[in-house]
């Protein structure tokens, strides 16, 4: 079952600057990757208004690819 996603976001900045965010986690909703993806880059702009962001790709993985693909154990999840 492939519950993990890694999606990639372009987020523009005011129209002009643009930042590609790399978001990982378990459930997708394009909604947070979304807000999620933009709340990394205001810290980066701080100064800045107004942000636009665009899914660029988006890519499911079960656990063991998932840990592949991060180098390791997504934040929330202990393994002792």
């Amino acid at each position: 079952m492939k519950n993990y996603y890694i999606a990639r976001v372009n987020v523009i900045v005011d129209g002009n600057e643009s930042v590609i965010e790399t978001v990982a986690g378990l459930g997708y909703d394009l909604n947070v990757v979304k807000r999620v993806a933009i709340r990394r880059v205001k810290e980066r702009f701080p100064n800045s208004e107004n942000f636009a962001a665009v899914l660029i790709s988006n890519d499911a993985y079960n656990y063991d690819d998932y840990k592949k693909m991060t180098c390791g154990n997504p934040g929330w999840i202990i393994e002792k």
